[in-house]
């Protein structure tokens, strides 16, 4: 019986340290499958989000090279204001932004741009899982250079040349027939000084001198050698371009004031001015490249609305928009403007026979009254004709007050040693237009203007000119062109220039036949857009 009860309490022993074993297994297991399928949810969202990231790297880069391609094609990015995007694989949003100099703006690059960056945000196809989302979609920036493009274009001549001027421009009105063509001013010896609501719808460009603006409005730039002071409500719709040859330190280079506004940028080549007198102001950037003791000026009241930027100090006591940065070095100077050099046209010459032009000879009275019938005569001619009147002397032609209207058929150029004309009328008896020349020939041939005598040479135009829309008309001399009346309509080319109280030009290309008045100077290239050139750095953004 003992040893009975004895195996019996053993058995159960036994059979209790086995349930233990068991229960102890079947924890340790569920432990480890804990474990395993935490791993394996882990493992899992890991290579999920390795394989999303890569997915959304490469979407996004995607992104950045189909933004390139479109940049390098002609109308691309406006068609998509600058955004190009893709919601199917690879999926992603690229942005296109610029830098002209004032920090990055959303958008398709402009001309005068330097960088381009995109910023592209790729999305995987296929997202992280258990909660991995951290490789979803992935953002990469791409900078590149902006290098922009000139083309040449045909030089068009000026509205008024003059190696020299004289007197201020009071009143003085100068427009174009055609919107699309600069009636330009361009001044090799001299200064314009501009006054009492004058207007000029093109550049002025100085070669030597400077520009005093008072109550002047220039639609183009102005560009000059010594200095540019815009006053009294002056407004000057392009640049204003100043290098400053002369000017003393410490004096204005470029100044800003009364109430004047330029539309454009300021560069000048040394101390500049933006006074606060009715809120002058400067549409765009100012940048001073003088030396380090010259100094922009912002006086309080004016304002800049863009950045100003000083090889020296910067004084903002006014509103700048912008940025501003003193000490700057490296700054290019202000290019000094190119003036064609003068012109000679000479008498006799073959331009006019190699252009198809006959000589005829005037003679009888140099003064043309009503009912002249030489005058009258020209009106029949229909072939391009040169009238040599030489022969009138130092006096010239002269036409009366009384003088008939000249209805023209053709081209007709008049030669003399002088040209005045107290009435002028000139209209055209064909649908075409037609030109007329008015020069005092330059028989040296030396690039510099050559009056042919003490006495003669002059163009003086006293009274209105009445010209026809179809009709242009050039005067050309060495010597003194002097308007004081409105009404002439084509160009003025002379060796001085002066305009009185009331006169009036409005611009039309005439030239000479055969004869170039680019003076020497290279073609003339303008900006025309640019284009994507290399990268400059890519990078992934946090």
């Amino acid at each position: 019986m003992f040893l009975n009860r004895t195996a019996a309490r053993l058995r159960d022993e036994d059979e209790g340290s086995t349930m233990l074993a068991v229960i102890g297994l079947m924890a340790v297991t569920a432990v480890i499958s804990v474990t395993v399928a935490a791993a394996t949810i882990h493992g899992l969202g890991v290579s999920s989000s390795v394989q999303a990231s890569i997915q959304s790297r490469a979407a996004a880069e995607a992104g950045i090279d189909v933004a390139r391609a479109g940049l390098l094609t002609a109308g691309s990015c406006g068609s998509v204001s600058g955004v190009y995007e893709s919601t199917t694989a690879p999926a992603y949003r690229a942005r296109v932004q610029y830098d002209a100099g004032g920090g990055w703006v959303s958008g398709c690059p402009i001309d005068t741009a330097t960088l381009v960056r995109i910023e592209s945000v790729g999305t995987a196809n296929a997202a992280g899982v258990a909660g991995a989302s951290s490789g979803d979609t992935r953002t990469v920036e791409a900078i590149f250079n902006f290098v922009p493009d000139y083309v040449e274009v045909p030089q068009i001549d000026a509205a008024v040349y003059a190696h020299e001027i004289q007197g201020a421009l009071k009143n003085f009105e100068l427009i174009s027939a055609d919107n699309s063509l600069a009636a330009d001013v361009q001044i090799r010896n001299g200064n314009v000084t501009c006054l009492n609501g004058a207007t000029i719808a093109g550049d002025v460009i100085l070669g030597n001198g400077f520009a005093a603006l008072k109550d002047c409005a220039v639609t183009g730039s102005v560009h000059v050698s010594q200095y540019v002071h815009a006053e009294n409500g002056s407004r000057v719709r392009g640049d204003v371009i100043a290098a400053g040859v002369g000017v003393a330190a410490g004096s204005d280079v470029a100044r800003v004031g009364s109430g004047s506004i330029v539309d454009g940028n300021v560069y000048a080549g040394g101390t500049t001015s933006v006074l606060s007198s009715s809120v002058s102001r400067v549409k765009k950037n100012i940048t001073v490249a003088g030396t380090g003791s010259s100094a922009a000026r912002v006086a309080s009241g004016s304002v800049v609305e863009g950045n100003v930027i000083s090889s020296g100090s910067v004084s903002a006591a006014g509103t700048v928009q912008g940025t501003t940065s003193t000490n700057v070095g490296g700054l290019s100077a202000p290019p000094l403007p190119l003036i064609p050099n003068w012109t000679d046209v000479p008498y006799p010459s073959s331009t006019w026979a190699n252009n198809g032009f006959t000589e005829i000879t005037w003679t009888g009275s140099c003064s043309i009254g009503h009912g002249d019938p030489r005058w009258a005569a020209l009106a029949t001619r229909t072939t391009p004709t040169v009238v040599n009147a030489l022969g009138c002397g130092p006096a010239g032609i002269h036409t009366l007050s009384t003088v008939d209207p000249l209805a023209l058929k053709t081209k007709i150029a008049f030669i003399a040693q002088s040209f005045s004309f107290d009435k002028l009328r000139l209209e055209s008896a064909t649908a075409a237009n037609q030109n007329v020349w008015f020069i005092v020939p330059d028989n040296t041939a030396d690039g510099l203007p050559t009056c042919p005598s003490a006495t003669a040479g002059d163009i003086y135009l006293h009274n209105e000119a009445d010209i026809a829309l179809t009709i242009s008309a050039m005067a050309y001399t060495p010597c003194t062109v002097y308007s004081d009346r409105d009404g002439w309509r084509g160009q003025i080319y002379g060796g001085e220039v002066e305009f009185g109280q009331q006169a009036k030009l409005t611009f039309v290309p005439v030239g000479v036949p055969g004869v170039s008045f680019t003076g020497g100077l290279p073609p003339t290239l303008v900006l025309n857009g640019g284009h994507l050139a290399n990268l400059r750095s890519i990078r992934e953004l946090s």
